[in-house]
Order: structure tokens, then sequence, then C-alpha cells
């Protein structure tokens, strides 16, 4: 059942959520108290007095100014009466940025906040949301209360797997005393990380040079909504044009991550709707903050957005359409779309490490890409484009109400045809204890695929997603037939058989023989594709060639003794086989 009229509801969250304004993050872990403490360059309670938005010339990108009055420093060297928080994101004349995971303000709201700085020493709140609380004054007893913002009651927040608390509510009095304590328990701790990650950076009171902008006019008050006043899209496919991004590499991780992002821009672009998002390549620009025109998924955080962190925790993730015009403008489906010109994607590399695999990697990008194809967050918990991460299984997987909500905004997909695998019978072969990764694809119908498997049994250490991705590591050794079948948005299903065959691991490489002729060959049994040849403690990259394997490069040896070994894929490594050049 779809828990929303997507209609109304789409248009609501974004006008709540979109921009600076939005009240949620992308994708999030809850940090424990203990760890906000120590990374936290400031913490503070006070209330907000003014909100101002201006264009930052060099980044060509909107930011949110949030004037504080101070009310209580509970860590951090700020003597001010008042501080301004410098957020991304807002409108300024006909420019916008968007971006998912910043915290919401309102003008005389009271807060409790955890701060850090960009890197020139700009205040703002330490991992976007996570870190603003709302102060407000219990009906009942008229005791203050701390609140951290969410999408609703119903909101299942995902926690740190870490031991320790993580407080969302709570009484304000009680909360300060509990945060005294950490921040007196924890100060070696925090000395060293501030000295780790933030030496020689200082903590201003506002923004360099904000005064100036303000007095001519750069940064003016902001006297409506600070969020979009209409939601966003893609006006290329309007015209039969694709949405291309590009892609990153330095820090990504260490698996097949294009394929991942390829898999999730293929569920956006299989859901029905009348688009199609493509990954063309790599680039060398990266973050949130950078506008140079391409759509840019990146992992190495090169532009400081997101402020470091001791535990995989906090904001995994942010996408957003980074830049939109505020002048041009298309009605689809009775709502008129600003348009959007320039979308990133930029994951957390501080947070990597909560990924277990690749399937919950695939559900943060389907999320992420999501925002930057222009839909907000979802009041529907089980949705992918629900505020928090589920990491269920559901891989690159989008429910009824995501289909539902990208075809409201993309309508007028053609007909693609009956619905068929595309996918072969035969599925590629893995040995034991190897990495295994097929994403099995359909064509046709209404979009909006969802995979089951109807008979046979998967080897053990594989998982099938409904995504219809085919990951892990087998176990066991066999041939294996399954029977798996695929049904579209409006119901109708195909299936076909598959055979997966697991080989029996290679047994230990064993080396009988070594020539050298400006390369080295070394000669025995077992050795893999992909093996790599030792000698005397250096690995040199080799091709195989029946049972020998040959250097790729000349192996410059003196006379004397030598020792060659063989190291296979799956790490098993050879006898140590001594060799003489005279």
């Amino acid at each position: 059942m779809i828990r929303r009229s997507y209609i109304y509801t789409f248009v609501l969250c974004l006008l709540l959520c979109g921009g600076f304004s939005t009240t949620l993050a992308s994708t999030a872990v809850v940090p424990r108290d203990e760890e906000m403490v120590v990374e936290s360059r400031a913490i503070v309670t006070g209330k907000v007095i003014e909100i101002a938005t201006g264009l930052d010339a060099s980044k060509g990108l909107v930011f949110t100014y949030v004037r504080l009055r101070i009310e209580t420093v509970i860590k951090g060297q700020i003597s001010e009466s008042e501080i301004v928080l410098k957020e991304l994101g807002g409108e300024a004349g006909d420019l916008g940025t968007m971006i998912f995971g910043m915290p919401k303000f309102e003008e005389g709201q009271d807060v409790f906040l955890y701060l850090n700085t960009w890197p020139d020493g700009s205040l703002r709140v330490h991992q976007g949301f996570l870190g603003k609380f709302n102060v407000t004054a219990n009906s009942s007893s008229g005791r203050l209360e701390i609140a951290r913002q969410e999408e609703g009651s119903s909101t299942q927040i995902m926690t740190s797997s870490a031991k320790g608390t993580a407080t969302d509510r709570g009484d304000l009095d009680t909360y300060i005393a509990r945060i005294n304590a950490l921040v007196g328990a924890t100060t070696d701790t925090a000395e060293k990380f501030e000295q780790k990650y933030y030496p020689g950076v200082p903590v201003l009171a506002a923004p360099a040079g904000f005064d100036r902008d303000r007095e001519f006019g750069k940064i003016k008050p902001n006297w409506v909504s600070i969020n979009p006043a209409r939601p966003l899209r893609w006006f290329e496919p309007d015209s039969g044009r694709q949405i291309v991004f590009v892609v990153n590499p330095a820090g990504s991780p260490q698996w097949d991550y294009q394929d991942d992002i390829r898999q999730a821009l293929n569920a956006w672009s299989t859901a029905g709707a009348s688009f199609k998002a493509i990954l063309s390549g790599t680039t060398g620009g990266c973050g949130v903050q950078t506008s140079d025109g391409a759509n840019t998924i990146s992992f190495n955080n090169c532009d400081g957005f997101f402020a470091p962190s001791s535990s995989c925790s906090g904001i995994l993730a942010v996408g957003g359409i980074t830049r939109y015009s505020t002048s041009d403008t298309k009605t689809v489906n009775g709502m008129t779309f600003n348009r959007g010109i320039e979308a990133n994607v930029s994951i957390n590399p501080y947070a990597l490490c909560i990924f277990s695999n690749r399937c919950q990697f695939q559900e943060m990008l389907t999320h992420e890409l999501g925002h930057a194809l222009g839909l907000g967050h979802s009041s529907d918990t089980s949705a992918t484009m629900s505020a928090y991460a589920h990491f269920d299984g559901r891989c690159a997987l989008l429910t009824a109400d995501d289909t539902t909500g990208v075809k409201m905004i993309y309508p007028g997909a053609s007909n693609a045809g009956s619905l068929r695998i595309i996918t072969g019978s035969d599925l590629p072969s893995v040995k034991v204890e190897r990495d295994y990764a097929v994403p099995l694809q359909a064509t046709g119908g209404a979009g909006g695929y969802r995979w089951t498997m109807q008979s046979g049994e998967l080897p053990s250490g594989l998982l099938f997603s409904a995504s219809g991705f085919l990951y892990g590591r087998p176990t066991a050794s066999g041939t294996f037939t399954i029977s798996l079948q695929v049904k579209d948005s409006s119901g109708f299903a195909t299936q076909r058989n598959f055979t997966l065959i697991v080989q029996a691991p290679n047994p230990t490489p064993v080396i009988v023989g070594a020539e050298l002729q400006k390369k080295l060959t070394v000669f025995g049994n077992y050795f893999d594709s992909a093996a790599q040849v030792v000698v005397d403690g250096k690995v040199m990259a080799a091709s195989l060639n029946g049972s020998a394997l040959k250097t790729k490069k000349k192996a410059k040896l003196s006379s004397g003794v030598h020792v060659v070994s063989v190291v296979n894929e799956d790490g098993k490594r050879s006898n140590e086989f001594t060799f003489v050049i005279d």
C-alpha cells in the first residue's frame, strides 16, 4: 500500500525538506553523544535572531547565514555574544542551491548546537541535522526540552553499532549536565582529535568578510522561506536527452563501484519514467561545493564538506541538485518546477567503513541519486527515498512509492514492449571463496522491477536481492539451478531458469622450475590467471600461458642465488624455489 499521495507529499517534502532547510540527512547513522562531544569544536545553546543568504562567487553556490545569540557555551573558545553560522544551500537572485543533510533554522528559535568549522574557520553545525536540537517548553510541566529534528515519529533512526548513548530527545537541564560531564571526561581525547584534524584552523565568530559583504548587499536578509519556492527537475529528458553523471575515482571503494553506480542509475532509468540517467566516465571534479557544470559522484571529500569523524557514524553521504535556476520553470502534472543545472553526490570517506557489502552501498547510491534527480525524502519509511538507511538487503531497489514519485516528475514514458529477462540462462561461474557479483537485467513492461526466487537453492554464501543483484562469496562447490522471476510495477511477471557453476578452489600452487631470458618464466602447476610472481621479495605482475607464468616486465637480476614464489588471487602461496644466475 502506498502510504502517501505523492503529488501532494512530494511537493511538501521539497518545500519543507529541500535545500538548506531540509530537516533530514540523505543517509545517516546517529552518532553516540560521546562522539559528538569529542568531534565538535564548540557546543552552545542560543536563539536564532536572523537568517540571510548570499552567493559565494568563488564557488558559484548559495550559502545561508544564521545569526545566533549565544546563551551558554558548553565547549569551545567562543567569547562573543553572537556568532554567524555558514551552511550550504538557499536561494540568491536567479540561482539556488539544494543539498540534503543541512539543518533547518527559523528566526526566534531556541537551539542546542554541536558545531565544527569549515576549512577556513567559519562555523557550521556538526554532522548536519544530527548536530541540531530544538529547545521547547513542555506543555504540561513548562520545563525546557531538547529534540533532534526528525522526519516524523514513525521514522526508524539507524543508530551506531558501538556501545553508548545516542540521545534524541530529553530534558534540557539533564542533557546539559550529561554533556558537561562528557566534555570533562573526554578532554584528552578531544584535544588529540583537535590537533589531528584542525591544526591551525581558527574558530571564527562570523565568516571572513561577512559584515563587508552584507554592507554591500552581497548577503541579504531572507524575508521569505529559504526552501526552494518550487520543486526541482531536469528539463533535458523533455527533449530526448540523457541525464549524464561522471565519477571521480579518488578514494573510491576497493570493488567494482562503477557497476554499483550503474545499477543505481538503471533502477531509476527503468522505473517507468521518461528519462535515462547514465554514467559516462571519470572526472577530476569532486565534492558538493564545486560548481563545474558536471554532475559528479565523488568519494574523497576534496572540498572539506564532511567534518572529520572518529567512527562509522554521522552523515554517510549527501546528494542533490546543487545549482538550479529560479527563473527557468516548467509545469508538469499541474506543478511548476525549477530547472536543475548541476547535481553532485558526495560520499563521506570517514564513514565508508559502515558499508559491510556492496548491497548496502547500492542502497545508499540509489537514495542519493534520487535526490540528484529531484526527489525529496519520502514519508513512507519503507521507501528507498526514506531519510534513513534500511540496509535490509534491498540493494538498488525502488519501492512502489519511489516509482510513483519519479513517474510523477518525469511522466510520459513510451511503451517499451513486453517484459522480458535479458540476462542469459548460464550465469558466470565462480570459484569457492571468491567474491561474486552479477546484476540480473530485465527490459520492457511498466518498469519498477522486483525480483524473487521461485525455486532452487543458492550456493551457501550467496545472496539474491529483490533488485536482481546476486552477490556474496560461495562456500561450497557444485552446479546450482535456480528459477528467478521479475515483476514490473503493473504486476506482470516473467521468469527464467539459471545455472550457476561454483568451482572447487585451486590447490596450492607449486613451482618446479624457473628460467630467465630478460623476463622471468616460472614453471609449475595450479597457477591462477591473476597470480603474481615474487622475486627476492619484490612482487611482479605476470601473464599465464598454460602451466607457465612470465613476468610482464624484464626481471633485472644480478648474478647469484635468487628465490621466487607465486601468489594466487586467493592468497595461496607456492613453495619457494631457488635458482642461480651465473
